[in-house]
Formats: C-alpha cells, structure tokens, sequence
C-alpha cells in the first residue's frame, strides 16, 4: 500500500515510517519545516517538508491509499500552555485531509486520545482531539478513529520533548535521579508499546476496520507505582520512587483504561515489563 505519515520526524510518526516500510508499505513521510531536531529520525530518507494544515499538503495525498495523520500537538503540556495551537494542529490538521482524502478517494486513520470521549473534557489537549474526532464524523471521507492509551517505546526520547510516564521514570532512572510521581501513585494507565500499535494499525490498513472508533488498547491497565517499579528493575539501578501527593496537572489526575462499551483495536501487547526492557535497551543503545 502507499501511504501518507503526517508528524513523520516525530516520535508516533517515525517510528511508524519505519516499520511500515519494513513490512513492505509504500510511505511518503510529512513533516513540517522547522520541526523539532530529533536524533532517531535525522536519517529518515524522503522527507516531505510541508505543514500538514496547509493546502499544499492536500496534493500529497494524490495516489496514496491512506494516511496516517500523528501531525499536530502530542501533549497535554503542550495543548495546556497553547489551546488555540492545540486545536488547530489537532483538528484543522484534521479536516484539511479529510478534504483531501475526499478528492482522492483514501483513508484517513486518526490518532486521536482516550481522553477525548470524557465529558466534561479533562483538558485542553483532549477537547482538541475530540474536536479532530468530530470532523472525522462529520466528514464525507473514509475514516477510522484510533483512541490510543498511552504508548511508548523507541522514539521516545525525553530531553527532545517526548511526553509519557514510562518516558519520564526511564529518563531519570537512567540519569540516578529520583522517579516522582505526584498525586496518587495507584492511579491506572493501559500501556502499550508502540511496535505492537504500529503492527495493529498495519493490520488495519490491509484489512480494514471493525468499527469507526477504536480504542488502541492492552485491557491489563498499570498503575503508575508499578510502572515505575518495572523500570527500576529494567534499568538496573537504585533510583528512589519518590509519591509525594499533590494535585498533578488537570486531566492527569484520573486513572485511563478500557471500558465495557469499547471496540478494542485487534492487536497483541506484549507484557509491559517486556515492552520497558525493550525500550531502555533502545535508550542505552
């Protein structure tokens, strides 16, 4: 298949790039100019530099049987500090290929968050996803909406702004620095590792999708003091946990996982002690 990545030198949209290229796929990687310096990605060959908002990313989509769009903003932090921004690069984004995808007759596969179907929204970074997910079914266009939990792996690289709990706690770990973990450290997220997501979204794209909305999930939610404590073991060293209450950031404060009324994306997770070995080996290397 030929298919369009949108955020390609970011983390998602790299490591998708890659391993949908491994598997045979035809990819043509976007990425807007001046998007931030990232190590994992520099010798990414193809490169398209174009805004994925903007109309000439529309011609792109020409001859592509889909597109893959992690464009836009991928953080809470990030939507919390510019919620306008948020919502442009998650939902303008959006239905600027959603026109396109339209005219050339592909798929569009949306990223969007497990928190964007809580109402009210818990913050900004979900409202805007959910604004994405609302043009996608409003939209005359082929496309399917994957709710992903919280996903991590190779790519992740915290001092070039990657986001994530495991991302955090391996990050200092690595460092001999101690692993914080404000409000309650029992609180659940469903972690996947990301070369599992990418091989379920192949899967999708080859042979289609069960339902509109799909939530990208393991159904073995972690809490975060046990996360930690697998990265403790993974990386060998004696770092402290540290839990020292608090109010974390709006919308971090609750715990995410899958729910009764859910279409789980088919896909196979592996354990997620075997996922943050994996990625820690990743980081040392």
């Amino acid at each position: 298949m030929r298919i369009l990545v949108t955020g390609a030198t970011g983390y998602l949209g790299w490591r998708s790039t890659v391993l949908l290229r491994r598997a045979g796929h035809d990819v043509t990687p976007l990425a807007r100019p001046g998007a931030r310096d990232r190590a994992a990605s520099r010798g990414l060959e193809g490169v398209v530099h174009i805004d994925a908002g903007a109309p000439e990313a529309r011609d792109l989509v020409a001859g592509h049987d889909a597109v893959l769009h992690f464009a836009g903003v991928p953080s809470p932090a990030y939507a919390r500090d510019d919620p306008a921004a948020a919502v442009l690069g998650n939902a303008g984004t959006t239905l600027n290929l959603l026109e396109a995808c339209r005219d050339h007759d592909a798929l569009l596969v949306y990223p969007s968050t497990v928190r964007a179907p809580v109402l009210p929204s818990p913050d900004p970074y979900g409202a805007s996803k959910r604004l994405g997910e609302e043009a996608c079914r409003g939209h005359e266009a082929r496309s399917v909406i994957v709710r992903l939990t919280s996903v991590f792996g190779p790519g992740q690289v915290r001092e070039e702004g990657a986001t994530g709990a495991i991302a955090a706690f391996a990050d200092r770990a690595l460092r001999g620095e101690p692993i914080v973990i404000p409000g309650d450290p029992r609180r659940t997220r469903d972690f996947v590792y990301v070369d599992d997501l990418v091989a379920a979204l192949d899967a999708l794209l080859r042979g289609g999708a069960s339902a509109p909305v799909l939530l990208a999930a393991s159904g073995h939610p972690t809490a975060l003091l046990d996360a930690a404590r697998a990265v403790v073991a993974a990386t060998g060293t004696q770092a402290p946990i540290e839990t020292p209450g608090g109010a974390p950031p709006p919308g971090d404060e609750r715990s995410y996982e899958a729910g009764p009324d859910d279409v789980l994306l088919p896909m196979t997770c592996r354990p997620v002690e075997d996922g943050i070995r994996a990625y820690v080996d990743w980081l040392r290397r």
